[in-house]
């Protein structure tokens, strides 16, 4: 490709991940590949991550929120979890070369066995090699086709940010620990992260899968 096209791509990649910093991306991904070991389970090193400002956390813990409060927190929620979506996918996508914005299976493949699995010796063991791009496969699906069964297999900062918002919301329970419902969190434990990271590896419609889902239809309305 002559200069001409790889410019023309460059400019491709920075218009559609414009609202996006790639230090922020990478600070996110280091934090989260931290969260777990090698078999999935929570890192007892691993440390929190705040999705959300602390100043939009105390907002949405004032007992006697306005309705512009609670529009002010709507706005400000999706702007932060887009921003940090398209961060991620920036520095992912400069991480593996790709120059669109939008992530292919492969160029996923690649990051997750860089990010995720690299601290490990895999390489040399090709089953188990096998049983990882299989879980990086179901994680794909899930993330590119935004908890659908089906989709473009395409990664863009819609879906990034809808599995983002996955990440930051909760389930809630009642007195009786019957499920009601999600409520948004913001703060990413390592604890929480091993379980949604487990149900996103899995070959299965589950949690994680649903709370894609609706973060994709709470975040831009489809």
């Amino acid at each position: 490709m002559n200069n001409f096209g790889q410019n023309l791509q460059r400019t491709s990649i920075l218009k559609e991940l414009s609202d996006g910093n790639a230090e922020l991306g990478e600070g996110f991904a280091q934090v989260i590949d931290n969260m777990v070991m090698q078999s999935g389970i929570t890192n007892p090193k691993g440390e929190t991550y705040e999705i959300v400002t602390r100043s939009w956390k105390n907002l949405a813990s004032n007992p006697d929120k306005t309705p512009e409060d609670i529009k002010k927190l709507d706005v400000q929620f999706k702007s932060e979890i887009n921003t940090l979506a398209a961060s991620y996918l920036l520095y992912m996508a400069r991480e593996v070369g790709n120059l669109t914005g939008k992530l292919d299976y492969f160029q996923y493949e690649t990051f997750v066995i860089k990010h995720r699995f690299s601290r490990y010796d895999t390489m040399n063991k090709p089953e188990y090699m096998a049983q990882v791009k299989q879980q990086i496969r179901n994680a794909f699906n899930k993330i590119a086709n935004h908890g659908e069964e089906t989709g473009d297999n395409l990664i863009d900062k819609k879906d990034m940010a809808a599995y983002i918002y996955a990440l930051a919301t909760k389930t809630k329970r009642d007195e009786n620990n019957n499920f009601v419902g999600y409520e948004i969190d913001g703060i990413l434990t390592p604890e929480a992260y091993a379980v949604s990271e487990n149900m996103l590896f899995r070959n299965d419609d589950n949690m994680i899968s649903i709370k894609i889902r609706l973060g994709y239809k709470m975040m831009f309305g489809e």
